[in-house]
């Protein structure tokens, strides 16, 4: 179960105290309201949306505001800080008694039980920004007694941390169930088929929105949310759930599926598993060959698997795809085989190998970590590329220079072309971070995806244009988006409306899609098409590629039963080595 932590989802001094004392700078709540009548005071509610909130599961679910975030009397009911820059609210249903009593619990004497206490409160995990949350009474008080005015103990302890489910309603019109954001609470461990009896091995998956997945039988059983892999408690939490799902089902992994970036915490706790890690096979990784290695004790099989080959895998994991197919994994960074960093991936893959057929144009990334958290950076990057020696005339041309100085640009192109400082970057979360930080939208990133998220904001529907584009149509195909920016900032200098600029950049993305696909689909005779990564969280981009990928007369497959997002990595890394051991045990 999980600590929680509310606040008056209304007190704008209420939400602002949370965040500071989360060191949580931008990330939306989650919010909690008695019933679906009070969610629909804010929210648009679907009838497929309802039955998520009141199912057994209660998820959060997303949810598209009213306009404003005003009620029917006029007056502004949440706060901008619950969800800064962005269109959609988090809303779950109570799920424990204790929830119902904070609503409805009389707070005086005259008051009748059922009065409502709330109209919506926020509630956010017991932890400090990137811990596991707390789960003892006196952790609790030690590490939370700074933030808030009161802790609620009890004497029945916490078994295992497990984090609130996050869905949104299913993209594809006459599926009633859910697309996964984040799945744990109320659908974790719960097991997923995989048709055919195999080998039990464990997929470590990535250290972003961390999962590991156990395999046994004819099943895989992905773990509750973990977490981002980012200190020595996250990894115990890790440790800890893992040794609890081995205990539960009875598994003993025979190999481990772990991704190829060598300075990943989860890559670097799967090559300890054996004594000789010296050689733990880093070799043959761009098709994630495996490597034996005798341990003393034991002997286990450790297979690195590239990190957007393991993107496309769990979604043939999930409908028991072992044929080859075209794979789309857009995200924002994954290790490549060529040392740089991936994420616009168009793979033919099968469970044997996978080869890589195209991807946008390499970009420097200024700074390297430092260009992802702050992406004008990267746009910064991208007009270098686009306008060579007039690059501070477009700069200045779109505000730039004035907001940044001449300076700080000054020491971001002194830096651009030194590998060492800016690594190259092929990711598609990257340009749309900085066509987010050109449009002025938001060019900070305080969470992931952050920038990304509010320029989908930006999309509106009925408008189909588009940018041009150049794709060179060679071996590898390679998309080029230089003469999609001097459009794009053309039509913003010309005072086009953002949401038509965002709307007409979102439709150039799925143009490209479709063009790459119907050129790899006659080369290869290929009809089946996956889509994963964290990049099609976005539903405009997801809805849009899908129709027109099956206008073309493809078979669209997409990720349902875990995220699409890095926390389905692990899926996939279970199913190619459950796959490959098989293969090698017939």
């Amino acid at each position: 179960m999980a600590l929680l932590m509310n606040s008056l989802a209304t007190n704008i001094e209420a939400v602002e105290r949370l965040r500071a004392g989360k060191r949580r700078s931008n990330k939306p709540f989650a919010l909690m309201s008695p019933d679906i009548e009070t969610i629909e005071k804010y929210c648009l509610v679907s009838e497929d949306e309802k039955k998520m909130l009141i199912s057994n599961k209660r998820p959060i679910v997303l949810l598209r505001e009213k306009d404003a975030r005003y009620t029917i009397h006029d007056t502004r009911s949440l706060p901008e800080a619950v969800a800064p820059n962005n269109r959609y609210l988090g809303f779950m249903l109570p799920y424990t008694p204790l929830h119902y009593l904070l609503f409805y619990y009389p707070l005086t004497q005259n008051s009748k039980l059922k009065t409502q206490n709330f109209s919506g409160l926020v509630m956010t995990s017991g932890n400090l920004s990137e811990e596991p949350i707390v789960i003892s009474n006196d952790e609790a008080v030690s590490k939370l007694s700074g933030i808030v005015d009161a802790v609620l103990i009890h004497n029945r302890d916490i078994f295992m941390r497990t984090d609130d489910s996050v869905v949104t309603q299913h993209i594809l019109s006459g599926k009633n169930r859910p697309l996964f954001i984040r799945r744990s609470r109320g659908y974790a461990p719960e097991p997923i088929a995989l048709n055919e009896e195999g080998p039990e091995v464990l997929g470590c998956g990535a250290d972003i929105k961390n999962t590991f997945t156990l395999t046994k039988g004819s099943y895989a059983i992905p773990s509750q949310h973990i977490g981002d892999m980012e200190n020595y408690e996250t990894l115990k939490f890790f440790e800890e759930s893992l040794e609890n799902l081995k205990k539960v089902y009875r598994i003993s992994p025979e190999a481990i599926g772990y991704d190829l970036h060598p300075n990943y915490l989860s890559t670097k706790w799967a090559l300890s598993q054996n004594s000789e890690q010296a050689d733990c096979g880093m070799r043959n990784v761009e098709c994630g060959i495996k490597s034996k290695i005798q341990n003393p004790k034991s002997e286990i099989l450790l297979f690195g698997i590239q990190h957007h080959y393991a993107h496309i895998a769990s979604v043939m994991a999930e409908n028991g795809i072992k044929r080859k197919v075209m794979g789309i994994a857009f995200d924002g960074t994954g290790y490549g085989t060529d040392g740089n960093l991936w994420g616009s991936e168009f793979l033919i893959a099968d469970v044997d190998d996978f080869k890589r057929a195209g991807h946008f144009k390499y970009i420097p990334l200024p700074g390297g970590e430092t260009a992802i958290k702050e992406p004008w950076r990267i746009a910064v990057s991208y007009i270098r590329a686009m306008a060579g020696d007039e690059t501070m005339h477009y700069l200045s041309s779109i505000g730039f220079v004035e907001k940044y100085g001449n300076e700080g640009i000054d020491n971001i192109l002194k830096i651009i072309d030194n590998r060492d400082f800016s690594p190259l970057s092929s990711g598609a979360g990257r340009l749309f971070d900085a066509i987010s930080a050109i449009l002025g939208i938001c060019d900070r990133n305080t969470f992931e995806g952050e920038a990304a998220i509010s320029l989908e904001s930006f999309t509106i529907d009925d408008n189909d244009e588009d940018y041009p584009v150049d794709i060179i149509f060679k071996e590898k195909m390679e998309v080029d988006f230089s003469m999609t920016i001097f459009r794009l900032i053309e039509d913003l200098k010309r005072g086009v409306d953002k949401e038509i600029i965002s709307t007409k950049f979102h439709n150039t993305v799925v143009t490209v899609i479709e063009r790459v696909i119907r050129k790899l689909g006659l080369i290869h005779r290929l009809y089946d098409v996956i889509l994963s990564g964290g990049v099609f969280q976005n539903r405009y981009l997801l809805k849009n590629t899908i129709d027109r990928l099956k206008s073309s007369g493809m078979n669209v497959y997409i990720n349902e039963k875990v995220p699409c997002n890095d926390a389905g990595i692990s899926l996939g890394q279970a199913y190619l080595v459950r796959e490959r051991m098989k293969q090698d045990s017939r």
